[in-house]
């Protein structure tokens, strides 16, 4: 499944830091895109993931307090430009 990810950054430095220093993802998550704001307050994030629950383990314990995420499983039959699936 494809899972969306808006992040809400409260601490830009600290964000910065905890994104350099994640842990490679589970193989079972895989990113594909990455976007931030140009005033970086604000990123989102497109995955594939098994379940937005194993995404959210990951992202959250990794970046909170940093910033806030929410999270959103895609309806790929609405969803248009969605990237060719990495699953194995």
């Amino acid at each position: 499944m494809f899972v969306a990810i808006y992040h809400e950054i409260h601490d830009q430095a600290e964000f910065k830091q905890k994104v350099n220093a994640m842990a490679p993802p589970p193989e079972e998550l895989r990113r594909h895109q990455f976007f931030t704001a140009t005033d970086l307050s604000r990123a989102a994030c497109l995955w594939e993931a098994p379940t937005v629950d194993a995404l959210r383990d990951y992202i959250d314990s990794s970046l909170e307090p940093a910033s806030t995420q929410t999270y959103f499983a895609i309806n790929e039959q609405r969803a248009v430009g969605l990237p060719a699936s990495l699953a194995h």
